[in-house]
């Protein structure tokens, strides 16, 4: 494993809200961190983070405070954000999302970083997965993780 490691919102998401697989993105993080393995993600992490947080507000399963909250736990954990000063990562978002087929740049860019920084890149979107599944081997998918078990950490 590399010393750093792309991570998206969707798992990124499952530290502060208790959704499918979150046990395992929590896990990840431990990991991660145990290992002192650098997490980093485009800057877009935090738009995205913000909105499902508020989406989550709107729907009140959870409040404007546990939204704001999880917002610090987010920023707190050590993750890096990659703020884009060229436009190199960006027009190869555009050539990715392109040769994948989706439907917008955003999961693109957590590719593009990956594919610069030469490092695995986590991810709980399932249509990424599907779209990319078996043609980037160095994407992995949350519910495929396995935890180190206490006698291997």
């Amino acid at each position: 494993m590399s010393n750093t490691i792309i991570i998206d919102a969707n798992v990124v998401i499952k530290w502060v809200l208790k959704e499918p697989d979150s046990s395992l993105a929590e896990a990840l993080l431990v990991e991660l961190n145990r290992k002192e393995i650098v997490m980093y993600a485009p800057a877009l992490l935090t738009y995205e983070v913000t909105n499902i947080l508020y989406q989550n507000v709107r729907k009140g399963t959870i409040t404007l405070e546990e939204a704001k909250e999880a917002i610090k736990d987010v920023l707190s954990t050590g993750l890096k954000l990659e703020f884009t000063q060229g436009t190199t990562l960006n027009i190869r978002a555009l050539e990715l999302a392109q040769r994948f087929n989706l439907p917008a740049t955003y999961d693109a860019h957590y590719l593009a970083l990956a594919e610069r920084e030469q490092c695995e890149l986590w991810t709980a979107d399932k249509r990424l997965w599907n779209s990319i599944r078996g043609k980037l081997p160095w994407v992995r998918w949350l519910a495929d993780y396995q935890p180190a078990s206490p006698e291997n950490a």
